[in-house]
């Protein structure tokens, strides 16, 4: 990046805005998926945010031109659709099992995937500080579910599956996020998030209950309005921060994810004692999650450490 178009305070706003919404998207979710299947949800957030950009790229003259692009790169566009369309499926759908924070809270592995791709895919080092984040990622977890180990050790129960579908979740996370690396090379990031939604909302059509929409309450129409906008804007801030801030930084402060989340949820228990859609973390539980974020963070700013170094 061109250090004259960097903003950094304007880039770190724009991340910590992008991790607030992401933070809060799972609480949402989680009440709206009382009222509707996860299939449908993401449909309708996927259909929002194609038709917006729709309009966005037509008026700009600047729509994908997938015609001329060799079958190599075509292939890795619709793979990468099928990684982002599984992604916002099953975070979606491990929430019909755990609550918001023990979702959150899973898919900070994608970092840890992400790194790991990078080693095997693309052939980088794994460095010392990375292994610290590593370590600090494995750590955060196994105290996050301190209390909860024995139950997870048996997979016939909802939290296990429920943990399990969040993993598939950043593993497909990761599928998209490495071929995007390359992609970027023949399309902008705009460009190729709007083929994704396209592809996504086409793929889910079969399965989905639009009329499904007409049964919602007041609130519940809030809730699906905030998860589609959620889309168009977090994204929208993460490709804008990644233009005005180094990229290992708004990473890092995308960490901070979690935090949001449990803080919602903390916020919701005060308003509302009897609130059921919560762990209710114990302070172990809490200090795993701050390990999780310190752990993501370090990872993330790695290339930092790199152009510090002597």
């Amino acid at each position: 990046m061109n250090k004259k178009n960097q903003n950094s305070r304007a880039g770190a706003l724009l991340s910590l805005t992008t991790a607030a919404l992401w933070g809060v998207l799972p609480v949402a979710l989680k009440e709206l998926l009382a009222a509707m299947d996860a299939s449908t949800v993401v449909w309708f957030r996927f259909l929002v945010a194609a038709l917006v950009m729709l309009i966005w790229l037509a008026a700009r003259k600047n729509l994908p031109n997938l015609i001329s692009a060799s079958v190599r790169v075509r292939l890795m566009m619709v793979t990468a659709a099928l990684g982002l369309c599984g992604n916002y499926y099953f975070f979606s759908l491990s929430l019909n099992y755990v609550n918001a924070e023990t979702s959150e809270a899973v898919i900070q592995l994608t970092t840890l995937f992400l790194i790991l791709g990078g080693v095997f895919i693309y052939k980088e080092p794994f460095a010392g500080m990375q292994k610290i984040g590593t370590g600090l990622i494995l750590a955060g977890l196994l105290l996050f579910f301190h209390d909860r180990l024995e139950v997870l050790g048996s997979l016939d129960n909802a939290e296990s599956l429920g943990v399990l579908v969040v993993v598939v979740a950043a593993i497909t996370w990761t599928i998209y996020a490495l071929l995007q690396k390359q992609l970027l090379g023949e399309f902008s990031s705009v460009q190729i998030l709007f083929f994704i939604y396209v592809v996504s909302a086409l793929v889910l059509l079969p399965f989905v209950t639009p009329a499904a929409v007409f049964e919602l309450t007041n609130f519940q129409y809030t809730l699906l309005a905030f998860c589609c906008l959620n889309t168009l804007i977090a994204y929208g801030c993460f490709a804008e921060a990644l233009n005005l801030w180094d990229a290992s930084k708004v990473s890092a402060v995308l960490a901070l994810a979690p935090l949001f989340t449990i803080a919602t949820l903390k916020v919701i228990v005060i308003i509302n004692p009897d609130y059921a859609f919560t762990d209710r973390l114990s302070i172990l539980s809490v200090l795993g999650a701050v390990l999780l974020m310190v752990g993501s963070a370090l990872i993330a700013l790695m290339p930092i450490f790199r152009q510090n170094r002597p």
